[in-house]
């Protein structure tokens, strides 16, 4: 802390000369973003930036200013409409902007008469569902009438019932119904048609958009596209859905179902994942769900990984997690049943300590590997000749010099965002983008000082792929990977109040490499913002090599904006990386026993 108070004294000072050769004053508003927001919650952060030696005023108030300029506060709507009145004011000029927060109101349903509205139609994708599923189907209509829906070509006249809006029983028009699926259903793409009485016999009708798929079973279908993924669920965040993890081209999967353009895979009894349609190629009906029986296990090595292989006859799904305490691999594959009499060890296997498998359920086949020793460097699960389902383990890096640790090792350092992705903004107008590409710049020079050779994804304000990102740390066969990030809070938290830096990982292999980093950190005098596991960002997705994500700062603290943009505090981010990076490698890495000096 002696640092950040001596920095920030340095910058005031800076300031107060600035202000004897500056008199251009200026407003630049962050937060909002544009001059009228929709906005539907009781909290609301602003953010703005003028020269530090003016007074500025939200609402009226006075608003502290930093020695960035920038200055930030909370707005608490009240009202449908809420002005955010900006005004700085210095040697007697004054700058005055006006913003708007509008609570948006839903419009209210104008019927004409009887009619059925392409309103809050649900499902609104295709969907397939099996036997026992309920399918749901909803739609808008004139209140108070009498609504039926038809499955067409399979079921007429299944019964709806309108929606209450309230306690009180006030209707809003919005009609239900639902069917479950029965064992002997087969409706293959039919419409649904909504259907209003109307007379003693007529009806009006609007038929959907969308296709329902009743029955059918179990159906083949097969990765088509590199990149594929299987998600645990249908949820989202702005992560994306959680992934069990990537599915490589040509593997068959039994598919059961769809929902919101995704397939339902079944996996083992009770156990389902679910793939973008986008990714599946339905093989013809009728083709019998796919198995295999498991065939005996080889465990060799070369010179940098053990090999663990495992027959099988079809290319089934499978997924991976770690343990540590002591080191583990598992890998699940889907569809096998254990057929698997004996292991063949081979000399070469030098970091194995031992495989055993078992049949965790029908259809699920389980390997455990234990590794002999302390840290998983990365490995990769993947078919080879013809179904050889091969898991490819990297031993530890050798080191040669303990003094020296990260002397000729491979490091690659991503710069978070980039070109249009801005990242998040500080209140004074910084963007994370360019701070991430400061940091890691820094980080490079004194990384090239230890002798280590540098993978840098991104070394300029241009956008990369995640993709291209993870293929250059895989080229360059990098050790391992840091993510550069500056973090940030949302629209309803207070900036002044959240802070601190924090340590992210998906994969538990992982977690010691984020968890030093995280420490080391921590000695800059920066709040302890938490270790956080199982991140599904992308970059801490994959399994080949050991990754973590370093949130230096929150960008959006307006105090630790300052830090984040003084070029000597991100060399000091850069030298306890550095830190970090040399006691994981100590901690982890195989050292060459040092040959002894022959005596003279």
């Amino acid at each position: 802390m002696k640092y950040i108070n001596t920095l920030i004294l340095s910058i005031l000072f800076s300031s107060a000369v600035l202000a004897q050769s500056t008199d251009s004053l200026y407003l630049n508003i962050v937060i909002p973003e544009q001059d009228t927001v929709m906005y539907s919650y009781s909290r609301y952060r602003v953010a703005a930036n003028t020269l530090p030696q003016a007074s500025a005023f939200i609402n009226g108030k006075e608003t502290k200013v930093y020695a960035t300029g920038a200055f930030v506060d909370m707005i608490y709507p009240e009202n449908d409409t809420t002005h955010i009145e900006f005004k700085v004011v210095l040697d007697g000029k004054e700058i005055t902007r006006n913003m708007v927060l509008i609570k948006p109101k839903r419009e209210p349903v104008v019927f004409n008469g009887k009619e059925i509205k392409d309103r809050m139609v649900k499902p609104g994708n295709d969907v397939w569902l099996n036997t026992g599923e309920k399918l749901v189907v909803q739609t808008m209509a004139t209140p108070g009438e009498h609504m039926v829906f038809n499955i067409d070509g399979f079921k007429r006249n299944i019964p709806m019932r309108e929606l209450t809006r309230d306690e009180s029983g006030g209707r809003q028009g919005i009609y239900q119904g639902s069917y479950v699926v029965k064992p002997s259903d087969y409706v293959m793409k039919q419409h649904i048609t909504f259907k209003m009485k109307k007379g003693l016999f007529g009806y009006i009708k609007k038929t959907s958009d969308f296709e329902v798929t009743l029955g059918g079973g179990v159906r083949v279908g097969k990765v088509i596209e590199d990149g594929a993924y299987l998600n645990t669920g249908l949820g989202t965040d702005r992560l994306g859905g959680y992934k069990y993890g990537f599915i490589e081209k040509d593997i068959l999967l039994n598919i059961t179902g769809m929902k919101n353009g995704i397939y339902r895979v079944k996996l083992a009894d009770g156990l389902d994942a679910w793939i973008p349609e986008k990714f599946v190629e339905l093989m013809p009906a009728g083709i019998e769900p796919v198995e295999s029986l498991t065939g005996n296990i080889r465990i060799s090595g070369n010179s940098s990984q053990d090999i663990i292989t495992l027959n099988l006859s079809e290319k089934l799904p499978y997924t991976t997690f770690q343990q540590l305490d002591p080191n583990k691999i598992i890998v699940d594959v889907y569809g096998a049943t254990s057929n698997t009499n004996w292991k063949t060890k081979m000399l070469s296997s030098e970091g194995i300590k031992k495989v055993e498998w078992e049949q965790v359920a029908n259809g699920q086949f389980r390997m455990i590997i234990e590794l002999d020793h302390s840290q998983n460097w990365g490995y990769s699960v993947g078919y080879g000749w013809g179904s050889q389902l091969a898991v490819k383990i990297n031993r530890p890096p050798v080191i040669t010099d303990p003094i020296n640790p990260l002397s000729g090792r491979t490091i690659a350092v991503d710069a978070g965002h980039g070109g249009s992705s801005n990242g998040a903004l500080g209140a004074s107008g910084a963007k994370e983008k360019e701070v991430t590409l400061q940091i890691t710049q820094k980080l490079d020079s004194l990384l090239k000082l230890e002798g280590v050779n540098v993978i840098l994804p991104r070394t300029n304000d241009s956008y990369v792929y995640m993709s291209e990102r993870r293929e250059a740390v895989l080229s360059n066969k990098a050790d391992l990977l840091v993510s550069i990030h500056a973090n940030s809070i949302g629209y309803t938290s207070d900036p002044r109040e959240v802070a601190g830096t924090g340590g992210f990982y998906k994969h538990m292999a992982y977690r010691p490499l984020a968890e030093i980093l995280y420490k080391n950190m921590l000695d800059l005098g920066l709040k302890d913002y938490g270790l956080t596991g199982s991140f599904n960002f992308s970059l801490n997705g994959p399994i080949e090599f050991p990754n973590a994500l370093v949130e230096t700062a929150f960008i959006s603290n307006p105090e630790e904006e300052i830090l984040l943009l003084d070029p000597d505090f991100q060399v000091k981010i850069a030298e306890q990386i550095v830190k970090g990076l040399k006691e994981f490698y100590l901690k982890h890495a195989s050292i060459e026993a040092l040959e002894e000096m022959p005596e003279k």
